[in-house]
């Protein structure tokens, strides 16, 4: 997740005027995917590890065999692919699973635009296919047309660090459950943070203690829909981690059918 207050210089001066205060206790709540519990990778075989070199950057999700789903803010670099790999079907970052170099990296046109951190979201293609197992699959898109009530439980997994200033990620996989929260409110909270955009959503718990965090940015919130999970989210920026005024933002999938069908096409 992309921490604003590690963002740009203005709109840490303008969290500061508003007279945010985090205090020392929810400084040691912040980092990974906080409140949450270790998991293995065949609960979440859709989950993978976006690198530079050796080093675990982001998550993603794989949709197809050579595809894979993250945020536009983790692959900057996106016209150096090669600096690039990812990591599928294994608990760990670090070791194990298929470790598969990329070709080719599209990340939304208007990313930043018209506000920052909108349009947040990157197709990745493999250079070579992932085979299917136990502990890699792909996890179906949500579309307009699912019905996802707002009380749904959500889920977001991913290795992100234990603290802000951290550098080191968590050596195995983690998740939490979240719910949506009022975008209405979420949008009025982050006024002067940031712009909460229709084509994002917001998701934590209403006494905090549980979000997604650093290191798990580009990685997937999903849902059950009829009984399918499904990709709802990405991970994409937040004020903090876990703050009950200030819940995670992710990117609203359902938002961009037309977007990743016209990016196929350019692939084909």
């Amino acid at each position: 997740m992309y921490h604003l207050q590690f963002g740009l210089i203005l709109v840490l001066l303008i969290c500061t005027s508003k007279g945010l205060n985090i205090t020392q206790e929810q400084k040691d709540k912040d980092g990974r995917i906080v409140g949450g519990w270790e998991t293995t990778i065949n609960y979440f075989p859709h989950q993978i590890s976006l690198q530079i070199g050796t080093r675990h950057a982001c998550g993603g999700a794989i949709v197809a065999p050579t595809l894979v789903l993250t945020a536009a803010h983790c692959v900057l670099e996106y016209h150096r692919p090669e600096q690039y790999v990812i990591r599928a079907g294994s608990s760990e970052w670090s070791t194990g699973g298929s470790y598969i170099h990329i070709r080719r990296i599209i990340p939304h046109s208007q990313f930043q635009e018209p506000t920052p951190m909108n349009n947040d979201i990157a197709l990745i293609q493999l250079a070579t296919p992932l085979v299917y197992s136990e502990n890699i699959q792909p996890i179906a898109l949500a579309t307009k047309q699912d019905k996802i009530a707002f009380a749904s439980q959500l889920f977001v997994s991913g290795w992100g660090s234990k603290t802000l200033t951290q550098i080191q990620p968590e050596k195995r996989l983690r998740y939490t459950a979240l719910k949506q929260q009022d975008q209405t409110q979420c949008k009025h909270n982050y006024q002067g943070a940031g712009t909460v955009t229709p084509t994002m959503l917001c998701a934590g718990s209403p006494f905090g203690g549980r979000d997604s965090c650093q290191g798990d940015s580009g990685g997937p919130l999903i849902t059950s829909v009829n009984g399918q999970l499904k990709l709802f989210g990405i991970v994409s920026w937040g004020l903090g981690c876990a703050h009950a005024l200030y819940p995670g933002v992710y990117t609203r999938v359902t938002e961009y059918t037309d977007w990743l069908a016209e990016t196929l096409n350019e692939l084909n």
